[in-house]
Formats: C-alpha cells, sequence, structure tokens
C-alpha cells in the first residue's frame, strides 16, 4: 500500500503530470464560467485541480491551509459572476487559486513554471473555444437579440403614416415649418421650401418618422 501511494505521489508531482493537471484545472473552470456547462467543465476543472493537490499532499508538502487558499479562490470567482466588483473579486480569485498552486508545490519556481506554461496552454484553447462556440457564451446573456421592428409592435415614435393625403388648415405660418390642424388634431408640420400663410388649406403628402410634409392644397383654393 505504501508502495502505491509513492508511485502515486510521484505520478501526481510529475512536472509532465502536474502541468496536465492545471491545464485540465484551469481550462475547465474557466469554460464553466464562461459557457455554464451544467456543472460538467466545472468538475472535471476540480478534478484537475483535485489530482494536482492530492499528488502534493500525499508527498507531505501541501497542507489544509493550501487547500483553504485554493478553495477561497474558487469562491470569489463564482461571486464575480453574481455580485457587479467590477472585475475586482475575480482578480482577488484568480490570485488566490494560483496562490494556492504555488503554496502546495515542493519549489515554488518549478510551480510557477508549471503554472505558466499551464496558463499559455489553458489560453490556447479557451480562445479557439470562444471562437467556436461564442454563441452560447455568458455574453449574450447582456446582449439584446430581439430586432425592435414594426411589425412585431415596436416602434421608435408614433407612426402617423395614416396622415398621408388627409387634408387641413394651417394654423400658423408655415416657414417652412409650422403647426397645422389635420383631421382635428395639432400637427408639426413643414413644407418643401414654399411659404404657406395662416388659414390656407394643406394636404399631407409625405411622413418620414415624426416629419409631416405638407404642401398647399390648389384644389380648395380654386
Amino acid at each position: 500500500m505504501m508502495m502505491f501511494v509513492e508511485n502515486l505521489s510521484a505520478f501526481l508531482t510529475h512536472p509532465v503530470t502536474a502541468t496536465v493537471l492545471l491545464v485540465v484545472g484551469i481550462i475547465g473552470i474557466a469554460l464553466e464560467l464562461l459557457f455554464f456547462s451544467s456543472g460538467l467543465l466545472a468538475l472535471a476543472g476540480v478534478a484537475g485541480f483535485a489530482l494536482y493537490f492530492l499528488g502534493f499532499y500525499l508527498a507531505g508538502f501541501a497542507g489544509f491551509g493550501d487547500l483553504a487558499v485554493f478553495g477561497i479562490g474558487l469562491i470569489l470567482l463564482i461571486l464575480e459572476l453574481v455580485v457587479p466588483s467590477f472585475g475586482i473579486l475575480g482578480v482577488l480569485g484568480a490570485i488566490c487559486l494560483f496562490g494556492g498552486v504555488l503554496m502546495a508545490s515542493s519549489d515554488p519556481t518549478q510551480a510557477a513554471i508549471m503554472l505558466g506554461i499551464a496558463l499559455l496552454l489553458a489560453i490556447v484553447a479557451i480562445s479557439f473555444a470562444i471562437k467556436t462556440f461564442k454563441h452560447r457564451g455568458i455574453w449574450n446573456r447582456f446582449i439584446l437579440k430581439e430586432q425592435l421592428t414594426t411589425n412585431k409592435g415596436f416602434t421608435s415614435s408614433p407612426d402617423r403614416s395614416y396622415l398621408i393625403g388627409m387634408t387641413g388648415e394651417a394654423i400658423t405660418p408655415l416657414r417652412p415649418a409650422g403647426t397645422a390642424i389635420i383631421h382635428g388634431e395639432r400637427v408639426d408640420v413643414v413644407t418643401n421650401g414654399s411659404f404657406i400663410p395662416t388659414g390656407r388649406n394643406v394636404v399631407v403628402v409625405e411622413v418620414e418618422g415624426v416629419r409631416v410634409v405638407v404642401r398647399e392644397n390648389e384644389a380648395e383654393r380654386l
């Protein structure tokens, strides 16, 4: 049994194995935070870090304090998703996370090198995942996907297209802008540049958003 524990510890603390476990841990937790995979990626990430700590624990280097620092880091990263801290909790969480990894190692310098390599590999993998599955990322929750079109009932201003062809009376001089009574409603109108005195009959010829264009109603004058 002792021989098995020693062999397992030697295998898990080997620089290559430890680096792979760190890569799995970082990628798993990062992708879980970015894509919310129902906990599957988080489970893989935690398993990677757990095996990393297990190896150094069996070797007699990792202790409860190292695990506590690492656990605090995980909690802070989770809180970053639900508490608006402008990234402060995320940075503190990452520091605790990586601090726990360095503290658990028998050689902090070697652990820093392994962590650096793992981070580079993880960044490549995470960048690829973001590019490939960008439609499923957490950022999509903050993007308005609904198109605010008129046929869906959304309007940025009152639709006055029904006024086209209606006649009314200018109650102020149109120079070229002014006010007219059209269909019993006071409407801010504008001409195409011509001057229309007060009291003249006008007809709506164009509506563009809130811009109602009129011209003098020559037929009424006749």
